[in-house]
């Protein structure tokens, strides 16, 4: 949707940054941001033809939430700089539209007068994606949560089974989810974020081309900060 919105804008007379083109210009190879990238995470994350490899980098820092945020301090200050670079060359009444997919989470939005969020119906979206040959693959997310509905075992009462403090809901299952294409050829054990859910790995024995299986092993939720904040047990 945001890709359509910047469109109309465009049409409309804006300047148009696409925050993403940005990304890959800075992590191009002879950039300042190829060799901080090379630098802090080695050169497993480089392709055959020693340019980093997108998927290779994803795998290296979205199941680590620190790296992922060392990543962004290397890559954002960039993708600032460049905003503000076009904005100086704005002529009088003339706007300038950041097209951004995590803009909210970045410090990018501190350059921004307004923001606006493009919202799209789950279908809406996938039916843009098979009009573009793009098929649609479904996969078994496994959401799993916290074992024990305690946060401390040593709170168990003297006598007490540790089995009666079991979260039932330690793990949820859903089926027939979709999956982004890139997904198509994931092998056991690789590892991604899955925006707004967490952390999520291959299963290593159940997913397989045709039939993926992906385990969430961090949720983006502190859950036992708002147990702790509101004092009540995980429903």
């Amino acid at each position: 949707g945001k890709s359509t919105v910047a469109q109309m804008l465009r049409e409309l007379g804006a300047k148009v940054i696409d925050a993403d083109a940005v990304v890959h210009q800075e992590q191009s190879r002879g950039t300042v941001g190829y060799s901080a990238i090379i630098q802090r995470f080695g050169t497993k994350v480089l392709g055959e033809d020693k340019e980093i490899d997108r998927a290779k980098l994803a795998e290296e820092v979205f199941t680590d939430p620190r790296k992922l945020q060392e990543l962004e301090r290397i890559i954002h200050p960039r993708v600032i700089a460049r905003v503000l670079e076009a904005r100086s060359m704005l002529k009088d009444e003339e706007v300038l539209v950041i097209e951004a997919i995590k803009l909210l989470e970045s410090s990018t939005r501190s350059v921004c007068d307004q923001v606006w969020v493009v919202v799209a119906p789950r279908e809406v979206m996938i039916e843009r994606l098979a009009g573009r040959g793009v098929p649609r693959a479904e996969a078994e997310t496994r959401l799993y949560d916290h074992l024990l509905s305690i946060a401390d075992t040593g709170d168990i009462p003297a006598g007490e089974d540790f089995r009666q403090h079991l979260n039932p809901k330690n793990l949820e299952t859903l089926k027939g989810c979709k999956a982004e294409p890139a997904l198509a050829g994931a092998k056991p054990g690789g590892r991604w974020q899955f925006e707004r859910q967490g952390y999520f790995c291959a299963d290593s024995r159940d997913c397989k081309p045709g039939s993926l299986v992906f385990d969430r092993t961090v949720t983006l939720r502190d859950a036992w900060a708002k147990i702790e904040k509101g004092g009540k047990k995980p429903s």
